[in-house]
């Protein structure tokens, strides 16, 4: 752990962070699931799918980086890569 002005001890934001890591990883793979939803959508119902894998893809992506954000304010490390994410 970083140090931090969190006021937060070393002890909980060391539980905490990996939380928030696992997290961070959960709304990374959810977001590209979304976008491979939206690439691959076929059928009858195409543009209501594409459009609501889309507009979810969004929303998950625009919380990825508050997710990190407090990962790092933490004094963790925000790991986004996809090796981290697998």
């Amino acid at each position: 752990m970083h140090t931090t002005r969190i006021r937060l001890s070393q002890e909980i934001r060391a539980q905490i962070a990996p939380i928030l890591a696992n997290r961070l990883a959960d709304a990374i793979d959810l977001a590209l699931q979304m976008k491979q939803a939206h690439w691959n959508v076929k059928g009858a119902q195409f543009i209501a799918l594409h459009e609501l894998f889309d507009e979810i893809h969004g929303v998950v992506e625009s919380k990825l980086d508050a997710i990190a954000e407090r990962l790092t304010a933490l004094g963790s490390t925000a790991s986004g890569t996809l090796q981290a994410v697998v």
